[in-house]
């Protein structure tokens, strides 16, 4: 019985996933929670599992295509033996097709069971059948009395049919087959990085791990060898690349001379793209990049913001970190983490303030029951929030373990797709680079996202004893970016308030937990 893989949704807000590429071929067999491919969105890129057992029948997707969620993708036989049986009544089934013209719902129909490539080639077969006529085609042995033209009419749709149909199957069989190598099934995303950055063809690895996996330590070996890489057709690409800009030039050029003869456009077309230059570097964009610039110009462009910066006197939270953290890293193994004392105090704070813990959904806003906070981790090709579920509940050790597990687990490109779905606000961390203040774009749908930034030792005018007296404290500045269709400055700045007082007044003998 074939079984249909689907999109899947990695994360509330995501609505389609590219396909970066097929570990597994057409009549691979895989087990439950085998990786098939990798799908990249503009949060995280990430394997998706079998869910169940069987041999995969038909690749629906092929490499590189964005699709919208709940699309299917894939196909597996969980019997394992269907594969065969299928592809050889696959013939039987579309004779009668080609000799007969099939009514217009049938094409849409074979678009549902069959892709794209099988719609291509139903809708060629009634095209030929329809230029050879029905009535000739039911006679075959009298083509006498045909003028030689129309018969070499009539034959060349059935020779352009039958050169066009193998031709969706070889690219089926040639695309996938480089990224869907043995090798490839049995790696880990971190080794297969790996693999990537040094340009090496899979199948030239042997996998020491167990069931054939392919190890790092085999890769780097493989390195030590002086192995030269396979790829010899990687150079031309920067040729296309560079030769692309210059396309959109003339239709610049036509855009400009059309206001003559037509009504000026409501809105003006963008600028084109100069072509690159002598010494110019065109970088291409990675399907995380593309998926990133996509959400944040849809964020920015449908979500208003707007933006309230507080100053914080970390010096009680600094000193209680001086005073826990080298028995902390004794017993974790880790430092101890000014973000976790962060969203310990926004997580409390939320209780107060429920509508910054909320989401908007056009004619509602929904409040939220469970605190899960989103931690913005900047990784080497873009940035994504694993979402830490319930951090309400957990104490700062517990918290600052779940950050340092998840960050980890972000860079190695090991995170669950449930660790990424269901945040209800996000802490952003921009300090460890030295920023003093910045702007961050709202994680929709959630409503409110803080950022973290320096702390830096500043002047500060305190009273002690009823006395002005000029003190040098740890500072930090902290910046709300809000949704104004559900907040406003009011609400937010009362909610950063009661977060400045929690931290102000942290409490130097506070547990770790």
């Amino acid at each position: 019985m074939a079984n249909t893989i689907k999109m899947p949704q990695l994360g509330e807000s995501v609505t389609e996933g590219t396909i970066e590429r097929w570990l597994v071929k057409e009549g691979d067999t895989v087990e439950q929670y085998d990786p098939l491919f990798e799908v990249v969105t503009d949060k995280v890129n990430a394997e998706v599992p079998a869910e169940i057992a069987g041999t995969v029948t038909k690749i629906l997707v092929p490499d590189g295509e964005t699709v919208a969620v709940g699309t299917p993708v894939a196909e597996i036989d969980a019997e394992g033996a269907g594969s065969a049986a299928s592809d050889d009544d696959a013939p039987a089934a579309e004779a009668p097709a080609a000799a007969e013209p099939q009514p217009e719902p049938e094409p849409a129909h074979a678009e549902e069971a069959a892709g794209p490539a099988a719609v291509e080639e139903q809708e060629d077969a009634p095209q030929a059948a329809t230029d050879e006529q029905p009535e000739p085609s039911a006679e075959p042995p009298q083509p006498q009395p045909q003028p030689q033209a129309q018969a070499a009419e009539s034959a060349a749709p059935e020779a352009a049919t039958e050169e066009a149909a193998p031709e969706p199957a070889s690219e089926g069989a040639t695309e996938p087959a480089p990224s869907a190598g043995n090798g490839a099934a049995r790696m880990t995303p971190a080794v297969r990085r790996l693999v990537r950055e040094h340009d090496i063809d899979v199948a030239q690895l042997h996998g020491s791990g167990a069931g054939g996996r392919v190890t790092r330590d085999d890769v780097l070996a493989f390195i030590d060898s002086g192995a030269q890489p396979a790829s010899a057709e990687a150079p031309p690409q920067p040729a296309t690349t560079t030769a692309a800009p210059a396309q959109p030039q003339p239709q610049a050029a036509e855009a400009r001379q059309a206001p003559a003869s037509a009504p000026p456009a409501t809105a003006p077309a963008p600028p084109p793209v100069p072509a690159s230059t002598g010494g110019d570097t065109e970088l291409p964009l990675s399907q995380m990049r593309r998926g990133i610039a996509r959400k944040m110009t849809q964020v920015k462009q449908t979500v208003p913001h707007a933006y309230t910066v507080i100053e914080v006197d970390m010096t009680n939270v600094v000193k209680w970190r001086e005073a826990n953290n080298m028995a902390f890293r004794a017993r974790e193994g880790a430092s101890l983490s000014y973000v976790a004392a962060v969203v310990k105090a926004v997580t409390e704070t939320l209780r107060k303030h429920p509508t910054l813990n909320s989401q908007f959904a056009e004619d509602k806003i929904i409040l939220k029951q469970a605190m899960n906070i989103g931690i913005a981790v900047a990784i080497e090709n873009g940035l994504i929030v694993p979402v830490i579920a319930n951090a309400d509940q957990l104490s700062i050790s517990g918290v600052n373990g779940r950050i340092r597990d998840v960050s980890s687990r972000a860079h190695s490109g090991k995170l669950r797709l449930d660790e990424l779905q269901g945040g209800t606000f996000t802490v952003n961390n921009t300090g460890w680079f030295g920023s003093v203040t910045s702007m961050p774009i709202i994680n929709a749908p959630e409503v409110a996202i803080l950022s973290m930034e320096a702390i830096v030792k500043r002047p500060r005018v305190m009273e002690v004893d009823g006395a002005d007296v000029i003190a040098i404290r740890h500072m930090m500045n902290m910046t709300c970016s809000f949704d104004h269709r559900v907040l406003d400055g009011a609400q937010v700045g009362s909610f950063l308030a009661d977060v400045r007082k929690a931290l102000e007044e942290w409490d130097t003998n506070t547990p770790l937990g």
